[in-house]
């Protein structure tokens, strides 16, 4: 004779308590994802605003200025660090960006060749998030 064991309501209720728990572990599982994916997109768009603002800064620290010694003047009081003549480099939101503006002077007119970086990945994949060039004729050179 074959004796088929039924189950309670008890061991129904817990059996369901089990499912209910597994299928919320799970939605909140993916929800945590889908947040913390979010807040790396947010925290990557406000690196990119950042770069497009310190070049937009940049730029204009050179279209103000009547001599290149100027312009290194407010350049390196703005933070900027110069490893080479006519070179300037500025990191940024916490070592993750990196600004670069190069200077070339001829004659009474200057090209400043401005680019952000990300180097988030380390300095040799470094990716470009914004280029820009202008040029601006000094005032202070005759």
């Amino acid at each position: 004779m074959n004796l088929r064991q039924r189950l309670s309501a008890g061991n129904l209720l817990l059996l369901e308590l089990i499912l209910a728990l597994i299928f919320f572990s799970l939605t909140m599982s993916a929800t945590m994802s889908v947040f913390g994916r979010a807040y790396e997109m947010s925290k990557e768009a406000a690196g990119i605003d950042m770069a497009l603002a310190q070049s937009n800064s940049a730029i204009e620290i050179v279209r103000s200025a009547d001599t290149q010694e100027e312009i290194r003047d407010i350049l390196t009081g703005n933070g900027f660090t110069s490893p080479e003549e006519g070179k300037y480099e500025k990191e940024y939101g916490d070592g993750r960006y990196k600004m670069e503006l190069t200077l070339t002077e001829e004659g009474n007119l200057i090209t400043a060749c401005v680019s952000c970086l990300d180097t988030g990945h380390g300095e040799d994949t470094a990716e470009p998030l914004y280029e820009i060039s202008i040029k601006h004729a000094l005032k202070g050179v005759r």
